[in-house]
Parts: structure tokens; C-alpha cells; sequence
């Protein structure tokens, strides 16, 4: 290669006249988008028990999302004056990869959530409403939730929240209260248990009536469950965060009432314990002032009350303080082991991970262990709670319902089938919906499985295979018989494709669905990324390297074209050239995934990234920039050395060496600015060159890509009491 110093440079011709679709092509580029984050949200910045950053972005009350510092350092810099290439390039020279997933990821992230000045909106959608105008649905407002979490909301309650607070707040948070209260919980606890002890009977009769005493008792337990909710939001309200709604839910077919608190999360982890505590240990109080009451009174009307509403706090409270359910104990829990998603974590490592580690007799870690046992407990104890539940109505309302029934005349009748209905109605409808769905599935399973042989259409094949890069240079008859070749995996929801570090002879493209990248660090899988249709994997299993270097965990069912390894080149007849080209662009790609700046880069986007690069060979003294000429490219060492030349006046100094893995000229992808130092070969070898109009449609791709995302990533939503869960 001639050296670029001994050329001249001819005169800069005449601009060219810009057509109005080079205009549109720039204003319609991905890589130009300027977000602007919205300036009303709230930041907290805090440090978890272990001392690593927990970042959260709150839109209050609506949308709280988790970010990692470095999301963080990127968000702040989202004033609508810097284009997406811009934030790609500044995360290149903090933290020394090419962040384009990330950045992208961020961005898009982002604006779904609503958190950008310019909400994301559905242009087909909105197309399609003004072609075909539906009639308006009128949102449900008056439930939430699922069949076994259903909630009744009462909207608009922060005023009368801090009310509340402003008039006992005062007392309740001083120390001499907290202390009190303590000493009453513990020596009413004794004093309980001396009573039943002593025979003292929870179900006694008031004024003789057997009725009486269990509608006293049902009293009693909403009471509590009130003061229980009641603590949290004053609480919470207490640390000045917000409780924008409660109210009355079923819990596992079980009475409650709740109160949000999601704005804790903007809470050290200290306050946040706090706040799920605060629950259990107002219940603790008041059960055992009522035991002590109980104990003073004995056995008449008041004592044998106080007494049951003190089997009422004991009650409730233990179950609360039960980390099997999402329920106090259960937050407290995982708020002390810094576990995000602790009990989702454990239940799916029982579904599948630990009947594969026993097979093959491997030997669990200490959290492995962990999470076989508390996924184990969860499941059994959430099966049999709906059996609780149903012993529990039957319990409460048998000893109502049956009297009312015998009572002659029509008014207990009347207020005997009201109670059953006001309870089983509701429930009925969920469940006889999700019964009905379950039939429907069944009846259509048969059409669905014959439907299921033939769900990957040859031109669909087609389609996705020529999506991939690496697969570019392959004629038409080599693609289709490749297409033909692969096999149709159906993957359930949940369920492993690949674990990481065992060998493997199979590459994947996923055709429908989406599935999570699961990394294992320090005995545990850390989800670094996702894949959705088109996306692909185990792409080393065709240079035979096939060890896994991830593990890939199906978030929704799959549908995969699975590919053997001996089969994919068996397909490849014809010219030798074919096979070459082929090994040799999946060769270029694992020679930029060793590179640190593209580590966390996905297939797809790394198989995107591969075909933008160009392979620029250079020998000894060869001039890859030269200072003082406008920049248009970026560089990366594939091979060899080079040396970075300044000149000063008449003299020229090195001022580094440049080895494999190193760059150059990132600036030049911005803005057209001068080279302002001279880079040439010292011995043979080879560099990448990325020019700015390739990063501009490369960035464009990549937030094409995101945007097949429907909503929020789940990892970012923080879960937590009357959010993720309820009490």
C-alpha cells in the first residue's frame, strides 16, 4: 500500500446540491434524534446495604424505573441539545465500549415509559383508528389485578394521608412512642400466651350468641388490618413520599386491604425495611395492648372482645411476617439479601435449572441451595393457601350464613345469599373466564399442533435468513436449501434453550418470541440482554468452538429454526469460495467480540456492526490519517502496530504506540473536524475503518431493532409492597 504522505491533495470541490430526499433521509435518521429528558421527574441516587449504587427515575405516582450508573451519567446528558450518535460516542470515551445496544436500549426505555418531552406514539395504530373509528372503551377503574391479587381501588387519598400524619405523626415517630410500644408488644406477647395457656378460648361465646362472636371476631381482623395499612402509609408519609391510592383487594382468595407505597422506592434501603415494617409492628402493639387488656378485664364482655381482637393481630401479623408470599415478610426479606425479584428467581431455578443440576449430579452453590429451598417452600405454601382460603371463608361464613339460611321468613335469605354472592360473584366471573380460556385452548390444541408443524413458512425462512450478515455472499440457491435444512423448536415460556459453559453442535435464529441472556456472576445469572424475532445464537457452534458463552432462558414461548452444525455446511454446495467467505465473516465477528469495546454487544447488533467495517491492510510507514486533513472515519487496530505522530512547528513527535484493540479518530463521527495528529504503520498489519454516514445508519438500525420492544424491560420496575406485591 503506497503511503498516503507522498500524495497531493487536489482543491475541495464545489459543494453538491443537497436533493430534498437526502433532506428527509437526514431529518427521518434514528442516529439524529435529540431526547430531551423531562425535567419534572425525580432522581434518587442512594446506596444498597452492600454499598453499590441504586439509581432511581421516578414519574410519581405513574412509573419508577432502576438504572445503572452509567444510565444515569448518559440520562443527565438528555437536554435535547445531543443526538443519539452524540450519546454513543460519549459513552465510548467513559467507559471504553461502543455502548450502542446500551444507548439505544436507554433511549428507547425512555420514551416509552413516557419519560422524554415527546411521548411515543403508534402511527399505525392511530392510522387505523381514523380509517376504521372504533367505538371508545371505557376503561375498567374499579379493579385491578388478576384473579388470586384483585384489587378494589379508592383513588386520591394523599391529602387525607398526610392529614392523618400531621395529626399523629408527632407522637407515633418519637422515640419515647417506638420504645413504649416495643415493651407493650413483648410483655403482651407473655401475657397471651399465658391466656390460652389458661384455656381462654378465641371462639367464646359474647352474650351467649355464638354468632356474635364470630362477626366480633371478623370485626376485629378488618380493624386490624386497617391499623396494619395504616402504619405503612403514615410511614411512608412520615419519610414525605407519596401514597396516592389504596383499598380492599383479594389476596389468594383472602380479605385485605392495602395502600400503595411504590414511592418508597425512592427510599434508602434502611426506610424502605422501615416501611414494610412498620405494618407488622403496629399490629404487634395493638395486639399486645389488647392481650393486657384482655388479661385486666377477664371474662366479661370487654375483656373477652379485647381478647379477640388480639387473636385477630396475632393472626394477621404472623401471616404477614410469612416470606413465602409477597406479603411484609417476604419485602423485608429480600430488601436485606439485595435479591431483586427473590421469589420470581427461586420459583423459576425449581422449574428447571435444579432438576437438571441433580441429574447431572452437579453440586449447588450456597445460593443455589438457597433458592431450592425457598422456591420449594413458595410454591407448596401458595398452593396450599387457595385451600386455606377456602377453609377460611368456609369457616367465616358457615357459621353466618347456615342461621340466616334457617331463619324463617325472607329476609335472611335475602342477606344470606348477598354475603355468599358479594364474595363469590366476583370470583366466579375471573375464574369462569379463565376456565373458559382454558377450555378454548384444549378444543383448539389439536388444530393448534398441526398448525404448529408447519408454522415457519419457506419464505419466512428465507427472510430470516438473510437478515444475517455473515450469510450475505451466499446465492440464492445456497439460502434456500440452508432454509429448508433447519429444523422448528417450540420453546415454553420459562424454559432454558442453552446454558452457559456446556458445548454445543446448534445454531438458533429466533422466529418468534423473546428471550432473555442470562451471564452467570458470582453464582448467580445476571440478565445482560434480550432477543427478539430475528435476533440469533450459537452462531460458534458452526466454527467449532461450541462452548456456550451465555445462557438463553425463553421470557415468552419460542419458536426457533435450530440448525446442526454438520447439516449447515453439508448445505453449502458449490464453490469452495462459498464456505470461505461464509467461516471468514463469522471469523471477523469473533475477532471484534474479543475486543473490550464490543463486549457487551449482541449478535445481531455485532452481525450489523460487522458488515459497516472495512478492513484497511497497511505496511511499514503507510499514513492512515494524516494531521490537519477533515476527518470522516473512525479506526480500530484489527492487527499490527501503528504509531501517533504530532507535529509542532518543524519538528515531529511520537506521542504513542497504538496495538491491537486501540482507536483512533472517534471524534471524526460527530463533526468535521481537523485530524490533529498523524497515524502511520509501524510493521504490517491491518485496521477497521467505520466512516460517520455507516455509524449514522448503523445507530438507526440499532434503535429500529428496539423499538420490536413493547413495553418497559421488567428488570428496570422495581417490585415491592402494594406494587410487585401486596399486603
Amino acid at each position: 500500500m503506497a503511503s498516503n504522505s507522498a500524495v497531493e491533495l487536489a482543491p475541495p470541490a464545489a459543494p453538491a446540491a443537497i436533493s430534498v430526499w437526502d433532506r428527509v433521509a437526514d431529518r427521518a435518521s434514528q442516529g439524529d434524534y435529540r431526547p430531551s429528558l423531562r425535567q419534572d421527574l425525580t432522581w434518587a441516587r442512594m446506596k444498597t446495604r452492600h454499598g453499590q449504587p441504586n439509581i432511581m427515575l421516578a414519574d410519581r405516582p405513574r412509573k419508577y424505573l432502576r438504572l445503572s450508573s452509567r444510565d444515569d451519567q448518559i440520562a443527565q446528558l438528555m437536554d435535547g441539545s445531543r443526538r443519539v450518535s452524540d450519546l454513543v460516542v460519549e459513552y465510548f470515551r467513559r467507559f471504553g465500549s461502543f455502548g450502542f445496544r446500551q444507548v439505544t436500549d436507554l433511549v428507547t426505555l425512555l420514551r416509552q415509559a413516557g419519560f422524554l418531552t415527546d411521548p411515543p406514539r403508534d402511527i399505525y395504530k392511530e392510522l387505523g383508528e381514523r380509517l376504521n373509528p372504533s367505538p371508545p372503551v371505557r376503561e375498567r377503574r374499579w379493579v385491578e389485578g388478576s384473579g388470586l391479587r384483585m384489587k378494589f381501588p379508592v383513588r386520591g387519598i394523599d391529602g387525607l394521608v398526610t392529614r392523618y400524619h400531621d395529626a399523629v405523626g408527632r407522637f407515633v415517630y418519637t422515640p419515647v412512642f417506638l420504645w413504649s410500644g416495643a415493651l407493650v408488644a413483648s410483655f403482651g406477647l407473655l401475657t397471651f400466651v399465658r391466656l390460652l395457656i389458661l384455656g381462654r378460648d378465641p371462639f367464646a361465646p359474647i352474650a351467649g350468641s355464638g354468632l356474635l362472636a364470630i362477626v366480633v371476631l371478623v370485626i376485629a381482623y378488618y380493624f386490624v388490618i386497617f391499623v396494619h395499612e395504616s402504619a405503612h402509609a403514615l410511614t411512608c408519609k412520615h419519610y414525605g413520599r407519596m401514597v396516592p391510592k389504596g383499598g380492599f383487594m383479594l389476596y389468594y382468595l383472602m380479605p385485605a386491604f392495602y395502600v400503595d407505597v411504590t414511592d418508597a422506592w425512592l427510599e434508602p434501603w434502611r426506610h424502605r425495611i422501615m416501611i414494610f415494617w412498620a405494618g407488622p409492628f403496629s399490629g404487634f402493639i395493638l395486639a399486645g395492648a389488647s392481650a393486657l387488656g384482655a388479661s385486666a378485664f377477664g371474662t366479661g364482655l370487654i375483656g373477652t372482645v379485647l381478647f379477640k381482637l388480639a387473636v385477630a393481630a396475632y393472626l394477621m401479623n404472623l401471616l404477614n411476617m410469612m416470606p413465602l408470599l409477597l406479603w411484609d415478610g417476604y419485602w423485608i426479606l429480600e430488601q436485606w439479601l439485595e435479591i431483586p425479584d427473590l421469589r420470581q428467581k427461586a420459583l423459576a431455578f425449581i422449574k428447571g435449572p435444579l432438576w437438571s443440576r441433580l441429574w447431572s449430579r452437579k453440586r449447588l452453590t450456597g445460593r443455589e441451595t438457597f433458592f431450592a429451598v425457598f422456591g420449594l417452600l413458595s410454591g407448596g405454601y401458595s398452593f396450599g393457601s387457595i385451600f386455606l382460603a377456602y377453609l377460611y371463608w368456609r369457616h367465616r361464613l358457615g357459621p353466618i350464613v347456615s342461621p340466616l339460611w334457617l331463619t324463617p321468613g325472607l329476609l335472611g335469605k335475602v342477606i344470606a345469599v348477598g354475603l355468599v354472592g358479594a364474595i363469590g360473584v366476583p370470583l366466579g366471573i375471573r375464574y369462569g373466564r379463565r376456565l373458559w380460556g382454558y377450555r378454548t385452548a384444549v378444543r383448539n390444541a389439536p388444530a393448534a399442533a398441526r398448525k404448529a408443524l408447519f408454522t415457519i413458512r419457506m419464505s419466512d425462512r428465507l427472510r430470516l435468513l438473510e437478515g444475517l450478515a455473515f450469510l450475505k455472499s451466499l446465492p440464492q440457491k445456497s439460502l434456500e436449501r440452508l432454509a429448508g435444512s433447519a429444523k422448528v423448536r417450540e420453546i415454553p415460556a420459562g424454559a432454558t434453550v442453552v446454558r452457559q459453559g456446556e458445548r454445543g453442535d446448534e445454531f438458533f435464529i429466533l422466529a418468534a418470541g423473546q428471550a432473555a441472556v442470562l451471564v452467570r456472576d458470582q453464582s448467580e445469572d445476571r440478565i445482560v440482554g434480550e432477543m427478539t424475532v430475528g435476533d440469533f445464537f450459537g452462531e460458534r457452534a458452526l466454527l467449532k468452538s461450541g462452548v456456550r458463552e451465555g445462557t438463553v432462558k425463553a421470557q415468552t414461548p419460542l419458536r426457533l429454526l435450530v440448525f446442526q452444525s454438520k447439516a449447515f455446511w453439508n448445505e453449502l454446495v458449490g464453490p469452495v469460495a462459498w464456505e470461505s467467505r461464509v467461516r471468514g465473516a463469522l471469523e471477523e465477528r469473533e475477532r471484534l467480540r474479543a475486543l473490550p469495546m464490543f463486549a457487551d454487544t449482541g449478535s445481531r447488533q455485532l452481525d450489523l456492526l460487522a458488515v459497516k467495517l472495512q478492513v484497511q491492510n497497511f505496511a511499514a510507514g503507510d499514513v492512515i490519517v494524516k494531521q490537519g486533513d477533515p476527518g470522516d472515519a473512525f479506526y480500530i487496530v484489527r492487527e499490527g502496530s501503528l504509531e501517533v505522530l504530532v507535529r509542532k512547528e518543524r519538528s515531529r513527535r511520537r506521542v504513542r504506540t497504538l496495538k491491537t484493540g486501540d482507536f483512533f479518530g472517534e471524534i471524526a463521527l460527530l463533526m468535521d473536524v481537523p485530524r490533529i495528529a498523524t497515524v502511520q504503520g509501524l510493521d504490517e498489519g491491518s485496521v477497521w475503518r467505520l466512516e460517520r454516514q455507516d455509524f449514522r445508519d448503523l445507530l438507526g438500525r440499532y434503535l429500529d431493532l428496539e423499538g420490536q420492544i413493547a413495553g418497559v424491560a421488567a428488570s428496570r420496575l422495581p417490585h415491592g409492597h402494594s406494587m410487585g406485591g401486596t399486603n
